[in-house]
């Protein structure tokens, strides 16, 4: 589990770095509000929904909730346009 958060910790920078290449200036700033927004909201909500489902069914259902987490992040991040070519 530590080696996970480890490695799941640079998503937000590489995120930032990301949609700087990709999004218009003049939109830049706004997506940054959202996806730090969204960023918030979720930190706040997965270790809420670990904690319950940890009190349900116990430590067990750690793991199944981080492999789902990955899948979808994976799934996300698939979706990200890989230009580099900025459009002002």
């Amino acid at each position: 589990v530590s080696f996970i958060g480890l490695v799941l910790g640079p998503m937000y920078p590489i995120l930032v770095s990301q949609a700087s290449r990709v999004l218009p200036r003049r939109l830049l700033t706004v997506c940054l509000g959202w996806i730090t927004g969204i960023g918030i909201a979720g930190s706040a909500a997965l270790p809420f929904l670990t904690g319950l489902l940890s009190s349900r069914f116990g430590i067990r259902a750690l793991q199944p909730l981080l492999v789902t987490m990955m899948c979808a992040m994976l799934i996300i991040w698939a979706f990200v346009p890989k230009s580099i070519r900025r459009v002002d």
